[in-house]
């Protein structure tokens, strides 16, 4: 009588094992979940500010007696389009990615949020920034879009960016994940 339910439990338990298997795969450790959720935020540093401006209009100098500077006239945009994807792809790896806690769970919805708040801001009104660089517009009109960036979005990014940081420190904290927050 034992060997007939011995047969059933076999499956049983490799079915068991394969889900377990599986499930985990998308379930990052603590400490891959903030690299990922939090740390991946350093890429966000200079949005709303003149320094991501200064650092786009640097992409566009040449040196009359340095030949090797001569630009082809899209580098601020290839910048900015760089940066476009690794937010796209940052995007992917958090959305496929099980938070491994509760409290993983509202750093991941935070992190989508700030994430996806700055997106369309980097397709559209920074894509246009650095066209006008890359353009060579004047320092006015240029000046103009900065600021009108910055005005319009820096006040909910700072915002979205110290609440997620806030709570990264927490999470850092209460999972011994060794991590500096500027403090």
């Amino acid at each position: 009588m034992k060997n007939k339910y011995t047969i059933f439990k076999l499956p049983l338990i490799l079915t068991i094992l394969v889900f377990a298997f599986f499930t985990s795969c998308n379930r990052p450790s603590p400490d891959q979940f903030f690299q990922t959720t939090i740390l991946n935020t350093n890429i966000l540093h200079e949005f709303g500010s003149e320094r991501y401006t200064k650092s786009l209009l640097a992409e566009t100098v040449e040196f009359a007696d340095m030949p090797d500077s001569k630009k082809k006239g899209n580098e601020a945009q290839q910048v900015v389009e760089l940066k476009i994807a690794y937010i796209e792809q940052t995007i992917k790896k958090i959305e496929d990615n099980e938070a491994p806690d509760e409290d993983g769970e509202v750093i991941k919805q935070k992190s989508l949020e700030l994430f996806n708040y700055v997106l369309p801001v980097y397709k559209k009104d920074y894509l246009e920034l650095a066209a006008m660089c890359d353009k060579k517009q004047s320092e006015n009109e240029i000046s103009e879009k900065s600021d009108n960036i910055i005005q319009t979005y820096a006040p909910t990014f700072e915002e979205k960016y110290v609440n997620l940081i806030g709570l990264g420190e927490q999470y850092a904290s209460k999972h011994n994940i060794n991590a500096s927050f500027g403090n």
